[in-house]
């Protein structure tokens, strides 16, 4: 029983709405109601600014990580006889995407994912890191490059378990998060058809002092 109680409480914690809280606490601004209405990162940084925003991306990453990581390095839940950590950790995804406090619409589910696999899989989670940094500078659409890394996370994950160096569940978990950020980023997509999907850069500062002032 507490094993399955254990899900309850993960995805409680993926729940925590940070954008909002956040938002309402340091700019008085409900997220929801602002740029595109979705309580994920991207949306955060939109409007809250990059480092209200970053805060938010980094909490929903913790938050998704949390339970997987105490899984895995304490023996406090062995009495328990837990589950998969990365149960735990999709329960978290979910709860972020669809939090009970919101009518159940939540973020998009990409850092929470990172977060889980962080915790779990970090080769994984870089992987996922690094395509989705490379994508979204060629072409600075946040949805497709969130898109592309979360699937190829999936991918990579099948491939390393039939060369027989994952597990069975990180596949299936990977898979069903993938599921998820793409219905969930189905507007987007709408969006993008019909070319009206907004840009967003995250590195253009740096970019600037590395190379254009040169």
């Amino acid at each position: 029983m507490e094993k399955y109680l254990l899900l309850i409480i993960a995805y409680l914690l993926g729940s925590i709405p940070f954008s909002y809280l956040l938002g309402k606490w340091l700019k008085g601004v409900d997220l929801r109601k602002e740029g595109s209405g979705n309580l994920g990162g991207t949306n955060a940084i939109r409007v809250l600014g990059k480092p209200i925003g970053f805060t938010v991306a980094l909490l929903d990453i913790t938050k998704a990580g949390l339970l997987v990581f105490f899984l895995l390095n304490t023996t406090w839940f062995e009495a328990f006889d837990p589950l998969h950590p990365l149960y735990y950790g999709f329960a978290a995804v979910i709860g972020h995407v669809h939090p009970i406090w919101f009518k159940f619409n939540g973020g998009k589910g990409v850092a929470t994912t990172l977060g889980m696999l962080l915790a779990y899989a970090p080769w994984l989670a870089l992987s996922m890191v690094v395509l989705f940094f490379v994508i979204e500078f060629f072409t600075k659409i946040v949805s497709v490059s969130s898109t592309i890394s979360v699937i190829a996370a999936f991918l990579f994950s099948l491939a390393f378990h039939l060369s027989g160096m994952s597990d069975w569940p990180l596949v299936v978990v990977t898979f069903m998060s993938s599921v998820v950020v793409v219905y969930a980023h189905r507007s987007n997509y709408q969006r993008l058809r019909q070319g009206t999907e907004r840009k967003i850069v995250f590195m253009d500062p740096l970019w600037d002092r590395l190379f254009k002032n040169k």
